[in-house]
């Protein structure tokens, strides 16, 4: 199987920055797991020569089937969603796994290599911002279950990574 030049550009994304993958065989996709503040976050990139459109999705590694904590983790999907300016939450109802998708469309066949390294970024980091909220869901149960109000939480800046400043990263 020959790759596509877009193919090509991300595994030249990936191998640019130093990051490890492994190939999925026959197919135009790549994963890789990344190491970030809250949680490991396990992704996908794959390449759709067609539509000259690369994908990038990673999952929560929680799932449930509870259907008091799959409404709620849905109800944080969309209340994230609503915040966002690109990629999107989405929940498998069955597994109760949220996954964060974000797709670019290249004007050229072979794409570029920073915006599919943005992308990956992105994808890492809106995952790896809503895994403390996930796991409060999943450790609560009846009333503090039906208590919590999610929108509240999503305003709790003790859960969000410290932010470097320019005296601290130089």
């Amino acid at each position: 199987m020959s790759t596509s030049p877009l193919y090509s550009s991300i595994k030249n994304a990936f191998d640019s920055a130093g990051w490890s993958y492994a190939e999925v065989a026959d197919r135009e996709v790549i994963r890789a797991g990344f190491e970030a503040h809250h949680t490991r976050v396990d992704l996908h990139v794959q390449a759709f020569e067609k539509l000259s459109t690369a994908s990038v999705v990673s999952e929560s590694l929680q799932e449930t089937t509870d259907p008091a904590k799959r409404e709620r983790l849905a109800e944080l999907a969309m209340r994230v969603n609503q915040t966002l300016t690109v990629g999107n939450f989405e929940m498998d109802w069955d597994s109760g796994r949220l996954m964060f998708r974000l797709s670019n469309i290249f004007p050229d066949a072979s794409g570029d290599i920073s915006i599919i390294q943005g992308l990956i970024h992105n994808t890492v980091g809106e995952m790896d911002r809503i895994a403390p909220l996930i796991s409060l869901i999943h450790q609560s149960e009846g009333p503090a279950l039906a208590a919590l109000d999610v929108r509240n939480m999503m305003n709790r800046e003790d859960l969000l990574p410290p932010v470097e400043s320019e005296e601290t990263s130089s």
